[in-house]
This record gives structure tokens, C-alpha cells and sequence, in this order.
């Protein structure tokens, strides 16, 4: 059998889990002005044969996917700073395929025990070594779709008894299953997993804790799927359109509340693929190829149309991008097109992009992010130029707190306090950029956020009890090269906990 007739589980929707930024946060535009083009492409290369597929990318810029060989086989693939590396396969075995990348390196994927045969829920660890999780039944089919940042794999299997399609599992970080339906075979696979242990599927599921609730669809729709989870958990996917023509557009829910987001071109068939921590949604029109139109590769950006991904890409590129699987909180996408011809993975890179993490000197520093330790404005490594009016740096705070999602939300810089500083400012080429900010503090509730983005609110709102942080995004325009973060009237006590900037 042919791999791609064992993946069928794997392909029904490639999704990058708790997506973020790259290793070194360098901007890529070096100009005042806007750039031509928004994005630069990277053609990731292969394993030697004339195919690969990206299909995640993690907070360090490493991305995932498959490749073939010059044998013809399907390897999994990690690639990183220009190298593609072999994930090689089971012992005497043909097929493996990498769907998602965590933090800390570890990879989801499947992969066959023997040649030819079915794949199996699989492991990396971030040395490269293979864990089969499928356990000891044979034909017990499965796949790994996302990756926590502890290294839980969310995916399926079929039942014990080896009848039926793959259904959802979450496999902790010793590999033991957890079915997450009752009864069981009535969810799919689950596709994606967030860092508060949100874990998604099919039909439009999130589980959490041992709780399910279904997600709402379309009125007089067939159903759904939710292929994503951001961290602040909201949801992608895709819902059936009512009527007697049918198809899918894709879809986001955010608070339990479907929102539509269409189709491109009127395809028939849509789906979102991947979501980043901004709210930046990236899918693919056609992956079904129903009735085999050309695929169309999208991003929207929050509150936006879907826009083709081959507008926002230099004249001339050789480029045709046929689908997006995934993105990061640098806004990077990954996925598949033909260029000059050839399919193969790429690697997006916004014009600019700056993700910023407020916390103390020392404080461990999350993967792809640049410490903001409280000085005053001034160049920084990495390319950048950020700080504040002031130096800040008494003001910062690393809590520790096991409440905390990530390291990201476990940090924190002051910007009310008596004497501290009240302005933030990060140096950008003058244009259009999405910003998301994260205010927050997992050990108190004593604030009211309330906080402008280049005079723009972009969080509002009071903490409590069950949610510590408040969170958003805002599309902003700079003109005098600084884009600048001020507290907002009726604030009290704001805190900053870290910032993603990028040009859209």
C-alpha cells in the first residue's frame, strides 16, 4: 500500500500546535518604508527524492513535515536553520510523517512497523529517538496530530478491536492512552492540542480535563471539524454548508461562537488548517480536491477576508502555494506549493516580526522570544531596538507559578507603579502591523487591563479567579518608526507579559 493511502487519518488536517517564533527574532525589512511584498519564501528542499511537505513549525523556527527519498519512500522530516534531517522509521519499516513540533523539540507524528503496513501514533523526542505509541495490537491504526509543550500527543487509534476509523486519544508523556469519548468511536482523531490542555477533533469537539462539549455548526449543516487551538483557546476548522450543493467553509469559534469565514474563489471545499497566538488563521480552499481545482493556500488576518497567499509574495517567485498547515506566533507559515514545477515545503517569513517577553534579568527565556529585562529605550541583540521611556527593570517579576500555561504568561513587567516606566516602544518600519498583547499575573487579580497599542485599546478588561490574563490583538498603522504600548484610560495596576508584532 502506498503511503499515502495509510496517512488517511494524518491528512485530513495538518495542524502546527502551540505555533510560536523563531530562535533568534532578527526583523527581516531593514528599510523605513513599507516592504513590496510582504513575505519572503524558503523552498525547504527534500530527502532526496522530488516531494515534501511542511506541516508544523515550533517556537525555536523548526518545522516538520515529510519528504521523499530518492527511493520513493516517505520519511519524516525536521528542518532547521537551512538543514533538513532524516527522522528515519521503525526498525525494518518504510513510512514515517511528522505533524507537529513542540517547544521543546519533541515531534508528533505515525509511522509503519513494517514496510508497506499500517501507520501507528508515534513520538520523537528532541534527541530524534522514535517512541511507537500504539501499543502491542496489531492493526490498531493510528496517527499523532499535535504536541503539548510537555510532550502529550494528541491523535487516535482504532478501537481495540481494530474495526472502525481512528478515534480520539490524548497519549501522556509516558505514552499511555485516554480515550476521550464516551461511548467510544464517536469522535475522530483529535487533530490539535494548546497549552492548557485544550485538546480538538472531529466532529467540532474541545475536550479538557475530561470535559467535552460539541461545538456549534452551521443551521441545517451536515457538521464539522476543529483542526487547531491557539493558546488563548480559540479554535479553527471547518463546517458543512446547508444545502443541497454541500462543501465546507472554513470556520473559527471563539467563546463556544462559530464564526463563518467563507470560501476562496467559491471553491467548494475550505478548511482552516492552523491559528497562531494573535488570532492569524491559515487553511487551505480545496484540500479534498473536490472537484480538483486548483488549491488555493490563505491567511486571514483577525477580523479579515481570507487573502491568497501567492498575492503577498514577490513578483516572480516560481511560486504557486497549494496549501497552508501551519503558523507561529511570528506569523511564519509552512506548507506545501509547486515551485519551477516542483512540490515541495515552504517556509514564510513575514517583512518584520518581533515577539517580546517581559521578565526579570535571568529568568528563563521562552523559545523564539526576545527578553525585555526593563531598560530604557536602546538597540537590543537580535537586530532589535526596544524599551522603555525609563528603566524599569525593579519592576519585573518571574512567578513560578504551576497556574501559568507557559513561561510566557509567567513573567511579567509593571507599568503602574509609583515611579516605574508607562511607555514601551519597539523601533519598525513605517506600515500595517498585527499586534498581540498579553497582560497578566498568575499569582494576583488585582488590576484592571487596560492598555493602547499606537493609540489603538487593545486590551480591556478585569482578571479573575478562573482567568488570570487578558489578552488581544489590534491592527495598527506606524508612521514614525516606533510602534508604541501605553497604559489606557481606566487602567489600574497594568502589567505586560509579552508581546507579538507582526507586519500584515
Amino acid at each position: 500500500m502506498h503511503p499515502s493511502h495509510r496517512r488517511t487519518t494524518a491528512t485530513a488536517a495538518r495542524v502546527a500546535v502551540l505555533c510560536a517564533a523563531l530562535a533568534l527574532p532578527v526583523p527581516l525589512a531593514t528599510s523605513a518604508g513599507a516592504t513590496s511584498s510582504l513575505y519572503t519564501i524558503t523552498d525547504l528542499g527534500t530527502l532526496g527524492g522530488d516531494l515534501s511537505v511542511a506541516n508544523g513549525i515550533n517556537n525555536a523556527g523548526v518545522v516538520v513535515g515529510y519528504s521523499d527519498l530518492a527511493s520513493f519512500a516517505e520519511h519524516g522530516f525536521r528542518w532547521s536553520a537551512g538543514t533538513m534531517t532524516d527522522l528515519g522509521t521503525e526498525a525494518g519499516a518504510d513510512y514515517s510523517g511528522a505533524n507537529a513540533i513542540n517547544d521543546a523539540g519533541q515531534i508528533a507524528g505515525d509511522a509503519t512497523r513494517e514496510n508497506g503496513g499500517y501507520a501507528y501514533p508515534v513520538r520523537w523526542s528532541a534527541a530524534g529517538v522514535l517512541q511507537d505509541l500504539g501499543g502491542p495490537i496489531t492493526n490498531r491504526l493510528g496517527v499523532g496530530n499535535g504536541i503539548d509543550p510537555a510532550g502529550r500527543v494528541a491523535g487516535g487509534q482504532r478501537p481495540a478491536d481494530s474495526e472502525g476509523s481512528p478515534e480520539a486519544i490524548l497519549y501522556d508523556t509516558a505514552g499511555n492512552p485516554t480515550e476521550l469519548s464516551t461511548p467510544t468511536q464517536t469522535l475522530d482523531a483529535a487533530t490539535g492540542i494548546n497549552a492548557r490542555g485544550q485538546v480538538v477533533g472531529s466532529p467540532a469537539f474541545v475536550w479538557q480535563n475530561g470535559t467535552l462539549t460539541m461545538l456549534p455548526l452551521l443551521p441545517g449543516g451536515q457538521g464539522g471539524s476543529a483542526n487547531a487551538v491557539n493558546v488563548s483557546g480559540t479554535i479553527a476548522g471547518d463546517v458543512s454548508r446547508p444545502g443541497p450543493v454541500g462543501g465546507l467553509d472554513a470556520a473559527v469559534w471563539q467563546n463556544n461562537t462559530l464564526t463563518d469565514l467563507g470560501t476562496v474563489d467559491s471553491i467548494q471545499y475550505n478548511r482552516a488548517t492552523a491559528i497562531n497566538a494573535a488570532g492569524q488563521i491559515v487553511g487551505t480552499a480545496d484540500p479534498e480536491c473536490q472537484p480538483c481545482a486548483a488549491p488555493e493556500a490563505w491567511i486571514r488576518q483577525p477580523g479579515g477576508p481570507l487573502t491568497k497567499l501567492d498575492t503577498l509574495l514577490p513578483a516572480g517567485s516560481g511560486w504557486t502555494l497549494q496549501a497552508a498547515n501551519g503558523i507561529n506566533d511570528r506569523g511564519q507559515i509552512v506548507g506545501v506549493g509547486l515551485h519551477n514545477g516542483h512540490k515541495r515545503a515552504y517556509l514564510l517569513t513575514p517583512a518584520f516580526a518581533a515577539t517580546v517577553n517581559f521578565q526579570p534579568a535571568g529568568a528563563t527565556l521562552p523559545a523564539g522570544y526576545a527578553a525585555d529585562t526593563g531598560a530604557a529605550y536602546g538597540a537590543r541583540s537580535g537586530g532589535l531596538t526596544y524599551g522603555w521611556n525609563i528603566d524599569n527593570a525593579v519592576n519585573t517579576r518571574d512567578r513560578n507559578a504551576a497556574s501559568s500555561p507557559d513561561q510566557r504568561y509567567d513573567t511579567l513587567i509593571h507599568m503602574q507603579r509609583s515611579g516605574s516606566a508607562t511607555v514601551w516602544e519597539l523601533a519598525v518600519p513605517n506600515g500595517h502591523y498585527t499586534v498581540h498583547l498579553v497582560c497578566g499575573d498568575p499569582s494576583n487579580t488585582d488590576s484592571v487591563y487596560k492598555v493602547n497599542v499606537e493609540g489603538v485599546l487593545t486590551v480591556s478588561g478585569t482578571p479573575t479567579a478562573s482567568n488570570h490574563w487578558i489578552e488581544g490583538t489590534s491592527q495598527v498603522t506606524v508612521s514614525d518608526g516606533r510602534l508604541t504600548i501605553t497604559n489606557a484610560t481606566g487602567s489600574s495596576n497594568d502589567k505586560l507579559d509579552y508581546v507579538d508584532v507582526i507586519a500584515s
